[in-house]
């Protein structure tokens, strides 16, 4: 258990420890600086260390990288028998983090219980964990309360690049694991429930029977709400990653957002029907919407160094070539998915703005 207790010293010296006397804070402070420190925990225990990064505060983002960060989070976390931390209080006060020397004139400490196991023995490690609001005027927190602390990380971490290049290795299934990741994560913020689809690959001269018809060679690639399925056609995939890799994990990606689409009620209108619910949509606002968020979803490939500098480039070209609908296609046609011009528009919009941007109207 010599492992775990290292592991368990690490925790308490990546918490900063230099603070200055205390002040009075709001009711409402302290509400939230409580609420972020339960979601650190939260997905220190999940494991997702991605979500852990987004929340450090962006002076500490600046001197640690997200690789560095999150294979010592994998370190720290992912190893060891160590249940969730709990908040136990909070006190506000001026503090200076020692690893860039500057003072955080409102910070708040926050005391902290993380039961662990060593030797079969319950334990419990009692630290302190400390946040100050960022310029979204969000609570967020620091990593490493000392320069050698972080220096360390960063020399036996920060060069273990623990994933590759999304369209490294096995794309299909790179990608389909990496989506059902991303939307449980996204969905962890909601009310809704998630669900992962079903998946099937068909392959060359093969055909499947869907509760959407047939899936035959040459259909690309479809969602059957039906039978809740992503259906790949496996030849055409490989074709197209041959000419723009990442533009084969794309086409998967806005399949997989039509599944979210289903999941949160969007409903797809029929010909000639007119929206009537706040659901109800237009075939081109939930195609143009799927590319958006299949750019969103780049967008999070790229801040994981996920992807290459080429990739975002090339699906767009092959968008832009292959994807728009014809001329003479009316925005309201049953089956429309958006001109190469608009399509172009709502991935680049999802790959630079994130969700925001996937609001789409027409």
């Amino acid at each position: 258990m010599k492992r775990l207790a290292t592991i368990l010293l690490l925790i308490a010296v990546a918490l900063p420890q230099i603070a200055q006397p205390a002040f009075a804070q709001t009711g409402q402070d302290q509400k939230e600086v409580l609420a972020r420190a339960r979601e650190i925990f939260r997905l220190a225990d999940s494991g997702d260390f991605n979500a852990m990064y987004d929340l450090i505060h962006p002076d500490a983002r600046e001197i640690i990288s997200r690789v560095a960060a999150v294979n010592t989070f994998e370190a720290l976390y992912g190893a060891a028998n160590v249940g969730r931390g709990v908040p136990t209080g909070v006190e506000f006060q001026s503090w200076t983090w020692e690893v860039n020397g500057k003072t955080y004139d409102k910070a708040a400490a926050v005391s902290f219980e993380q039961p662990y196991v060593e030797n079969g023995e319950d334990k419990t490690l009692e630290s302190t964990m400390y946040l100050a609001k960022a310029s979204d005027n969000e609570w967020r927190w620091f990593f490493g309360n000392n320069k050698d602390y972080v220096d360390q990380a960063i020399a036996t971490y920060g060069s273990k690049q623990t994933v590759k290049s999304i369209t490294d290795g096995d794309i299909i299934q790179n990608t389909v694991d990496d989506l059902d990741t991303f939307y449980k994560g996204a969905f962890q913020y909601t009310d809704l429930t998630y669900s992962s689809p079903a998946v099937v690959i068909v392959q060359a001269g093969d055909s499947e029977q869907t509760a959407c018809g047939p899936a035959q060679s040459g259909f690309w690639a479809f969602y059957c709400p039906g039978d809740v399925t992503v259906y790949l056609d496996e030849a055409f995939l490989t074709q197209l990653g041959q000419q723009a890799p990442f533009a084969e994990a794309f086409v998967i990606a806005h399949e997989w957002a039509h599944h979210i689409q289903t999941r949160v009620g969007l409903r797809r209108v029929e010909a000639y029907e007119e929206p009537q619910e706040w659901n109800d949509v237009f075939s081109i606002e939930l195609e143009l919407m799927a590319d958006c968020m299949a750019g969103a979803w780049a967008q999070d490939l790229d801040s994981r160094g996920l992807l290459k500098s080429e990739d975002i480039d090339q699906t767009v070209a092959f968008t832009i070539k292959y994807l728009g609908d014809p001329p003479g296609i009316s925005e309201y046609d049953p089956q429309a998915h958006g001109s190469a011009d608009q399509r172009k528009a709502a991935i680049l919009g999802g790959y630079n703005d994130g969700f925001l941007a996937c609001n789409i109207t027409v």
